[in-house]
């Protein structure tokens, strides 16, 4: 009796009457639920004087029944699922009577009874306790005079039959349906203001407006290039970091980041223009080549090299192995840095030589800035993405290291230099083609790259033969024999 059973990932465990049971993503905990998205310390089911109560810990988001929860009494079997309504889930029951029957509903007062004494309205609610995911006469209390979050409280419905005396609030009626209606207090009390989603949709909202004002203004051409453009490349690295899965980003791989993005910056004025210039030959429209060497190449190359360099250095000094699609991932914040810039160039020099008061021209202009600033640096993340990936692997298996290293160049690179040189021909729908055929191969390397690094790991043709494993091999077709 009172035994406590709580079921988690189809394992059952019982605790008695008096124990703590802890809840979340940290080993430490009673229940490990290994999923990002719970916190380390999410819920706790404790022992009290009236029993066992869940109390969620503020750090993440507990719901019974589809309500969001604060504090809930264990009087009936619970459902239970952590950070969202569709999240991990629990059954939380106790043993015996308690975990099968109903609580009994208390009578309805009648209207001839005594009033309601102070106090009374507690001792009731603790006494009868209601559905779970209900709020306690005290945590409502609570949450008029803003001493708790309406986050973690469910709506205040009473058992039926109740009769509750109404709550008096300074103001009148119209106070409490501000109050009701515009819980700012509430709001401001709330933990999920530190989920960076919601700040990142406030900022995102005010970046426009902030950026009319502020460079209204300006004289500067190449501004609104690289306000709008880095404005964007961070909603894009939020894209690729779900696309890939990386893992959580460590500070290790953070300054990664940031080096690898500033040696992009870097390297395009000094390796990728020259480069380009020197192998100018694009004139001819028919003639697909000088774009996959002229451009494709020296673009693909300044992109690489800084991954290519970090990985090395990482595996040959420091000895530290990362995964492919934390290589993959910061791939495509090379490639970010390197559309930003690109895309700046570009804004620049079509704002400066637009033509005046032809609705043609300035239409056009318009969709070519929307283009860089939103198309570019997508695009050359994705081609980075790709190179990022091979980089990775032929780094972590080296029998096949440059093979695969100058395979995860060249590949992005003809794709890059068709991708620009399809955009010269009259007809578009080549360009789009070639967009397209980029994003399915960097999708389908998102998707399969564990099986194709574990394929690669398993066979000898990238690893390297094993002497022991060869010997093995022929140990048992000799004793087959």
């Amino acid at each position: 009796m009172n035994e406590l059973r709580v079921t988690a990932a189809g394992r059952t465990q019982s605790f008695a009457p008096g124990q703590t049971v802890r809840i979340g993503r940290s080993p430490v905990n009673t229940i490990v639920v290994p999923d990002p998205i719970v916190s380390r310390e999410h819920a706790l089911v404790s022992w009290q004087a009236d029993g066992w109560i869940l109390d969620d810990l503020g750090k993440g988001r507990t719901f019974v029944d589809g309500l969001r929860v604060g504090s809930v009494p264990v009087t009936v079997p619970i459902d239970v699922h952590l950070a969202s309504p569709l999240g991990p889930a629990l059954r939380i029951e106790i043993t015996g009577q308690a975990a099968t029957t109903a609580p009994t509903q208390p009578e309805a007062v009648p209207a001839s009874s005594r009033p309601a004494e102070p106090g009374e309205a507690e001792q009731e609610q603790a006494a009868h306790p209601g559905p779970p995911g209900r709020a306690s006469a005290i945590q409502r209390s609570r949450l008029w005079r803003g001493s708790s979050s309406a986050a973690h409280a469910s709506p205040p419905h009473d058992p039926p039959g109740v009769q509750r005396p109404a709550q008096e609030a300074p103001g009148g009626d119209f106070a409490t349906a501000v109050h009701i209606l515009l819980p700012v207090r509430s709001w401001l009390k709330d933990p999920g203001w530190k989920q960076g989603a919601r700040l990142l949709a406030i900022a995102y909202g005010l970046l426009p407006s902030i950026f009319v004002v502020v460079l209204s203004s300006t004289t500067n051409v190449s501004a609104p290039g690289w306000a709008y453009s880095l404005a964007i490349a961070p909603l894009w690295a939020v894209v690729f970091w779900v696309l890939i899965k990386p893992g959580h980003i460590t500070r290790l791989v953070a300054l990664l980041a940031v080096i690898v993005a500033v040696a992009v910056v870097a390297l395009l004025p000094l390796m990728t223009i020259p480069w380009e210039k020197a192998l100018d030959r694009t004139a001819d429209m028919h003639n697909p080549l000088p774009w996959i060497y002229g451009v494709g190449v020296a673009e693909e190359v300044t992109k690489a090299l800084p991954i290519l360099i970090a990985a090395l250095m990482l595996r040959s000094i420091w000895k530290v192995t990362l995964d492919v699609k934390v290589w993959m991932f910061l791939g495509t914040i090379a490639g970010l840095a390197f559309g930003v810039r690109e895309s700046v160039l570009y804004t620049t020099a079509d704002l400066m030589t637009s033509s005046q008061g032809q609705a043609g021209d300035t239409i056009q202009l318009i969709l070519t800035f929307a283009l860089r600033v939103f198309v570019d640096g997508f695009q050359h993340a994705v081609w980075a993405g790709i190179s990022a990936f091979f980089i990775g692997m032929g780094v972590n298996y080296r029998r096949r290291r440059i093979p695969l290293i100058l395979f995860g160049i060249a590949l992005p690179a003809v794709l890059h230099g068709l991708n620009d040189w399809s955009t010269l021909l009259v007809s578009h729908w080549l360009w789009i083609g070639m967009e397209a055929l980029s994003l399915l191969l960097f999708i389908g390397y998102t998707m399969s790259a564990a099986t194709i690094e574990r394929q690669v790991r398993d066979t000898p043709l990238f690893r390297g033969e094993s002497m022991i494993m060869d010997r093995a091999v022929l140990a048992d077709d000799q004793a087959g024999r």
